[in-house]
């Protein structure tokens, strides 16, 4: 049985350069995986994924509007929440190292659905505190 996982990609907080790195980790951890990037087109930091997602790897999630704080994080844990609800899904994954997203860990317990992280170099302390799995990218 295929498992189907979600990998949600903070693009404002993980570097464009490590999206082949992020696909090998990803492969690792089922065999139906989609992979979506979530940025603000308009930000010069985040331009490259744009260009990575035309590979086909990625799928571009563009944010639009001015910028605002956690304005990307809060999209991506509105969508966390409704992955977590169906049946099909049996991993949901966050790319990032911003230790905002370790509150989902109590929804997932809830819905009984794993989540897992997958951080940067440098993850928050909020990670190491919470006691959330993650692993690093490297």
């Amino acid at each position: 049985m295929e498992r189907k996982v979600i990998i949600l990609i903070d693009g404002e907080n993980i570097s464009a350069k490590k999206a082949d790195r992020i696909v090998t980790v990803s492969n690792s951890l089922g065999s139906d995986i989609v992979r979506r990037v979530y940025h603000r087109r308009k930000d010069p930091a985040t331009r490259e994924w744009a260009q990575k997602c035309e590979s086909g790897d990625y799928k571009e999630i563009c944010i639009p509007g001015r910028p605002a704080r956690n304005k990307v994080d809060h999209v991506i844990q509105i969508e966390v929440r409704e992955y977590m609800k169906k049946d099909d899904i049996d991993l949901v994954c966050i790319v990032s190292s911003d230790g905002d997203f370790c509150c989902l860990e109590a929804d997932a317990a809830n819905a009984g659905k794993e989540l897992c992280f997958i951080v940067g170099k440098k993850p928050s302390k909020r990670f190491s505190r919470s006691g959330a799995r993650w692993m690093r990218l490297g």
